[in-house]
């Protein structure tokens, strides 16, 4: 009996090769052998590696970037958003997203929606703060040191272990404090 796998379950299986083996192993040929199934398979939902490639970013993108976005707007205010957040990116793997960076540095298609994904971040977190009251040039900086915050967690996770996820709160509170200094 053959197997029947959905474009999903393909996108699925190329993540967790990511994660595992990195992109150089994002080709049709090993992906079909670990599966158990024939190229015809791989070629009914993507139309290249290519095509499989951009479809595996694009779903990074909708599925673990948009789609977290949208549910953290869900909770009632910009604090509690923000804690969930930073409680997420400390308590979850940060496997895929360093794979996904480590991909960037070599593949200008990686890189392009790494840059997009920043800049939704980047986005989010600053428009949070600014609907809390946060000036928009410092919600703007502190939304760009809460993405860089993620990407050091997500290419050191030894440093998640340092970091108890009680101070996810107090972290969220800091970043809605109206204290500035001026120089």
């Amino acid at each position: 009996m053959t197997k029947r796998l959905t474009k999903s379950n393909w996108l699925q299986h190329g993540f967790t090769v990511l994660q595992s083996d990195g992109h150089v192993a994002l080709k049709a040929g090993s992906l079909v052998k670990e599966l158990g199934v024939s190229r015809g398979s791989f070629y009914w939902h993507f139309d290249s590696v290519d095509d499989f490639k951009s479809q595996l970013l694009n779903a990074w993108r909708e599925d673990l970037t948009q789609s977290i976005i949208t549910d953290l707007q869900s909770l009632p205010n910009g604090e509690e958003q923000l804690t969930e957040l930073i409680h997420r990116v400390i308590t979850h793997s940060q496997t895929l997203e360093a794979a996904i960076r480590g991909w960037a540095q070599v593949d200008p298609l990686a890189a392009a929606a790494v840059k997009e994904v920043d800049q939704l971040r980047i986005d989010y977190v600053s428009n949070t703060l600014v609907r809390a009251g946060v000036q928009e040039d410092i919600a703007r900086g502190r939304a760009t040191l809460v993405v860089w915050a993620h990407i050091g967690l997500a290419l050191s996770p030894e440093l998640a272990q340092s970091l108890p996820v009680a101070f996810a709160g107090d972290i969220a509170h800091l970043l809605h404090s109206q204290y500035v200094t001026t120089a």
